[in-house]
């Protein structure tokens, strides 16, 4: 591309263009018109339509033409009738008294049309000769409006496809287009003159490429009905898209990276509301296309306006490689918007959650209030997140919630809670994953305590050992009381030893015995060792006073 570069050079092809009167006031008074380069009809196309004459490839009888749905430079279009099938379809035919060139062009059309059976592109369904001998072309007729007709009115866009969003509308419009050219370029096929008016939205929301009538080949047909490459030495395409290398002549510069262009320059439309090229003179349209430095508006999506500078770039190495590399381009901007939209509705919540900690009294309403508004902000910016797991604005919200419910529950003491919440913060600030640490440590010498205290006070631990030892006990009293009556009635000595140190002896021994079988239950509560030792202390007591008395 080095003779873009060259001022020469430019002086010299406006020289050359001014000398072509009705080219130059296309490019400046009506560059939104296809510019189509004299042919003459070669021996190979008249060759083939004469053999189609030969065929007797007529549609007489089996096509109905009605009224007109459009008409071209050479050629109409009519609504037809298909006698076989009763199906509408379009017919394109050649005006009265078209050229041989006009010949060749619609019948070039029909062939790099048919080669390319896509979703996105309208079927052939016959080519035939009418009784005159000229070529007739029927087609799928296409019921819609152009692109260009809906590009810009959302109105019609929501009432027509339900679409509420024009914007992802038009870039899956745009998507479903560079489906259509990345399989022509599988083709070998280069449209060149990719367009908003050339793409048609059907009834029910269909995409169709249409006027590959300037379309080239880049492989060699040895059938001679593709146009090749090689031979497009002459300015074609719309001054408003067009690639700088297509004002050059030199078709060694045509690639399928001159389509990618012609589809970046529709991707800067649907942001900017107009091409990327107008001037109001021919120095400076030649210029603007050459240099391919399009204006960009401070409201231009930042993301928008790196694709659309790759895509425009001057120099076609510098481009995306392939059609399908622009459409992934639109997708993932696509899937970003709708991230950073998430972003935008969560951040609305973590307003409301700010509002909730600073302004309402404290309180389980409030609590409550803060639990869900924290919810719906984890819930949005995770969402925004998964869509687009490098969106930093989101990333950031996240964290800026979470903090904020941290911070609220190490105030009001639940660093178990805030320990939860840190685990999902990306990155905290200095030092409060050591105020959780040290607020959780603390909790768990205080539970600790507690739990402690609660055993120590929990009247259930030993209550059948309680009942056994007090009724053992109580059954011993009342036998040796007994005893001793029973001893006394049958004339037995009452001795010191008898009333004294036999029973302390029996009664320390019956202790010892209940200690030795009840010991972790005696001292693992505070209510229990507080019945032990007072058992122990009435023994004590009992002997003393049974000594002393």
């Amino acid at each position: 591309m080095g003779p873009v570069e060259d001022v020469g050079f430019a002086k010299t092809l406006e020289a050359r263009i001014e000398a072509q009167p009705d080219l130059a006031r296309t490019l400046v008074e009506r560059p939104g018109m296809t510019i189509e380069p004299m042919r003459s009809p070669s021996s190979s196309a008249m060759a083939a339509l004469e053999a189609l004459r030969k065929l007797g490839a007529t549609l007489g009888g089996r096509i109905d033409l009605h009224e007109t749905l459009g008409e071209g430079g050479m050629g109409v279009v009519h609504l037809g009738t298909q006698a076989t099938l009763g199906r509408h379809v379009a017919v394109k035919t050649l005006r009265k008294g078209a050229g041989g060139d006009a010949v060749l062009r619609i019948l070039r059309e029909a062939w790099v049309t048919g080669t390319l059976e896509h979703p996105n592109v309208v079927p052939v369904h016959d080519v035939g000769v009418d009784a005159d001998g000229a070529p007739i072309i029927v087609m799928k007729r296409i019921e819609g409006r152009s692109w260009s007709e809906l590009m810009h009115d959302p109105a019609e866009i929501a009432r027509r496809f339900g679409a509420s969003d024009p914007l992802e509308w038009n870039l899956r419009t745009l998507a479903s287009v560079c489906n259509a050219v990345h399989f022509a370029h599988s083709r070998g096929i280069l449209h060149r003159d990719l367009k908003p008016e050339n793409v048609m939205i059907g009834e029910f929301g269909e995409v169709y490429v249409l006027d590959w009538g300037i379309a080239v080949s880049l492989k060699e047909d040895p059938s001679g009905r593709l146009p090749p490459a090689s031979q497009a030495t002459e300015i074609a395409g719309t001054p408003h898209y067009m690639a700088p290398e297509m004002l050059l002549g030199d078709p060694k510069l045509l690639s399928t990276r001159t389509d990618v262009y012609l589809l970046g320059a529709m991707f800067y439309e649907v942001f900017a509301g107009k091409p990327p090229h107008d001037a109001p003179t021919l120095h400076a349209m030649l210029s603007i296309i050459l240099l391919s430095s399009p204006q960009f508006s401070s409201s231009f999506p930042a993301e928008a306006k790196r694709i659309s500078e790759r895509a425009l770039a001057r120099e076609p190495e510098a481009r995306y490689a392939t059609a399908l590399e622009l459409r992934l381009a639109v997708e993932e901007y696509l899937r970003h918007r709708g991230s950073r939209k998430l972003a935008h509705d969560a951040k609305q919540s973590l307003t409301r959650l700010q509002e909730a900690i600073a302004g309402e009294p404290s309180g389980e309403d409030r609590k409550l209030t803060i639990a869900n508004m924290l919810g719906e902000c984890r819930f949005g910016y995770h969402a925004a997140l998964s869509a687009w797991p490098d969106n930093e604005v989101a990333r950031q919200g996240l964290d800026k919630a979470l903090l904020l419910v941290i911070e609220l529950e190490l105030t009001e003491g639940d660093p178990a809670a805030a320990a939860t919440l840190l685990r999902d913060v990306s990155s905290s600030p200095p030092g409060v994953a050591a105020r959780v640490e040290a607020a959780t440590r603390a909790r768990s010498v205080e539970d600790e305590r507690l739990r402690k205290l609660e055993e120590d006070h929990d009247p259930r631990v030993g209550t059948r050992t309680r009942m056994f030892l007090g009724g053992g006990f109580g059954l011993a009293w009342a036998a040796s009381t007994f005893g001793a009556w029973l001893y006394s009635r049958s004339g037995g000595p009452v001795s010191y030893f008898a009333v004294t140190v036999f029973p302390g002896l029996a009664y320390s021994a019956l202790a010892l015995l209940a200690y030795a079988w009840a010991k972790e239950t005696l001292t693992r509560t505070l209510m229990n060792r507080r019945l032990g030792r007072s058992l122990l202390y009435f023994l004590i007591g009992q002997s003393v006073f049974g000594a002393g008395g």
